[in-house]
């Protein structure tokens, strides 16, 4: 509970022990219900938000009668008031996305809906005229194409120009033959470079080479213009607070630029990639700093590829692939050197592992470094996972979303192990400290589609229906639990104290159909009491 007085004409707020003083005129937000928390879930009439923070949550005449006694003493004359028909909900946090990610993909080809390989071909034939360099791409699925594309394919389409068209999952790439030429790829012995039965490269890369030729591309383009299109489209989606992921160097500047230019909308917690963190660490600088809108806390570490693209670590082989285990792309040592070197700079570390044996590994190294960090996505976690990472007290950032993507699950593993993606409710049930988000643009970053999807489980609900979630619990967990990953206790809540982070649905998400939460709308989004997107 916080608490404030007033001194030398100035606010003095007195919130979990930190004391804050403010100047900031208070502000009153009504509407007919606010719901301040989830499980419990409890409601107001309205709130007081003074100077980032809530100093009062519940009835209107109160909230009114506080707003003013603090205007009249900072001498600003009354409270700004404003009042809202919709359902007032937490700020939503997404615990791990791509911001630049999201202003790439509004400026890329989009592919998530080609269902053929000739559609594809037309759509980046098209798109192609647009760019004047690199040509930039993304969302292309096998499974829906039923095919894997190639770089002749692609040469048959945009010869002249270097074209990089990332997988949905983002952990392959198919790349044309002039791109191919200029990234040195075609005279390269790795096995991230796959070869047809004559052993010439396909254009099919994986992982780091994947990586780089879209980071290659996107370095053409302007580094601000991508993180503020990212955060406009997360403020549109009601996210009021994101852990930014995997952030490279280009992106850093550009989230810097934006922090510094008051462009920042959305509270970001930011973590390095894994070469930009080596790079700083051997300079001797890491900048782990900020405030409460912008910080950089963290480390991004890869274990693993992803089920999609078959290359997720897996300690028995696929089952639509009987000699392939998947792609192992850190060991225990390693991981345990990097969470070392960021416990030095104070910096937290998220391992993507989404195969059985990636999330062993990953934890095997956290045991010996001594880190409660934190796993990305956990896709497939039997019950022996689930209680290590409950005794490790590791956090984890699943994305719900993907239970509707990975419809091809049960074949590419199993009915026996497909029981075991995705086991949410096991993972509550076991103590595992678990949250939401959307690694957009793999995904939609709409919070609800992700409420939806935990709920209903999509295509493998026959597998696992047991562990589908009521809507009280998905909303907490995009909300109080993803705030609980990304380490901030402030976030994800409307109680006093709690940042002042609300967002305005059309629809109450606990009194409609669970098939209508994808079609709630989002009415308004308000950071630290600033209404700064609005539903026109």
């Amino acid at each position: 509970m916080s608490r404030f007085s007033i001194k030398y004409g100035v606010v003095i707020i007195l919130i979990s022990g930190a004391i804050c003083l403010v100047a900031e005129c208070p502000v009153v937000i009504r509407a007919p219900r606010i719901y301040t928390s989830f499980r419990p879930t409890r409601f107001a009439e309205a709130i007081t938000v003074l100077g980032d923070y809530v100093i009062y949550a519940g009835d209107v005449t109160e909230a009114a009668r506080i707003g003013r006694s603090l205007a009249q003493s900072i001498g600003c004359g009354r409270p700004r008031v404003m009042e809202f028909d919709g359902i007032g909900v937490p700020g939503f946090v997404d615990a791990h996305l791509h911001v630049q990610g999201i202003g790439v993909y509004k400026y890329s080809i989009k592919l998530n809906d080609v269902e053929s390989l000739d559609e594809m071909l037309r759509r980046v034939a098209q798109g192609a005229k647009r760019f004047n360099g690199w040509v930039i791409g993304r969302g292309w699925d096998q499974d829906k194409l039923g095919t894997w594309p190639t770089r002749f394919d692609l040469d048959e389409v945009v010869p002249d120009k270097p074209v990089v068209l990332m997988r949905v999952c983002g952990h392959a790439a198919v790349l044309n033959t002039r791109a191919m030429e200029i990234l040195g790829y075609l005279g390269i012995d790795s096995p991230l470079v796959d070869r047809g039965c004559n052993g010439e490269p396909t254009g099919i890369v994986y992982e780091e080479l994947a990586e780089r030729a879209y980071h290659e591309a996107v370095r053409s383009l302007d580094a601000l213009r991508l993180v503020v299109e990212g955060m406009n489209e997360i403020i549109r989606n009601g996210v009021t607070m994101a852990g930014a992921m995997d952030v490279e160097e280009h992106a850093l500047r550009g989230l810097l630029m934006a922090w510094h230019s008051g462009l920042m909308a959305p509270r970001l917690r930011v973590y390095l990639s894994r070469g930009l963190f080596e790079k700083l660490y051997e300079a001797g600088f890491v900048p782990s700093f900020g405030g409460t809108r912008f910080r950089i806390t963290g480390i991004k570490i890869y274990m693993d590829g992803s089920l999609g693209a078959r290359t997720a670590w897996l300690r028995q082989p696929y089952s639509d692939d009987e000699h392939n285990f998947g792609r192992q792309l850190l060991r225990a040592e390693e991981v345990y050197s990097l969470a070392k070197k960021a416990k030095e700079w104070r910096l937290d570390v998220a391992a993507h592992a989404i195969g059985d044996a990636a999330i062993l590994e990953a934890l095997r190294g956290y045991e010996m470094a001594g880190c409660r960090c934190r796993i990305e996505h956990a896709s497939l976690a039997p019950r022996d996972i689930i209680e290590k990472l409950a005794a490790l007290g590791v956090r984890v950032a699943a994305q719900p979303r993907f239970l509707i993507s990975d419809w091809w699950a049960a074949d590419r593993l199993g009915a026996e192990r497909a029981r075991w993606l995705y086991p949410f409710r096991t993972m509550l049930s076991k103590g595992v400290l678990l949250g939401f988000s959307s690694d957009a643009p793999v995904e939609p970053i709409n919070p609800l589609e992700g409420v939806y999807a935990a709920v209903t489980r999509g295509a493998l609900l026959a597998y696992s229906s047991d562990e589908a979630l009521d809507v009280e619990t998905a909303l907490h967990l995009y909300t109080t639990g993803s705030a609980q990953v990304l380490g901030e206790p402030r976030a994800g809540c409307l109680e006093p104290g709690c940042y002042g982070d609300i967002v305005f649905l059309s629809d109450d998400p606990l009194g409609v159909d669970a098939e209508y939460l994808p079609r709630i709308q989002v009415n308004a989004t308000i950071v630290g009491g600033e209404l700064v997107w609005e539903r026109k």
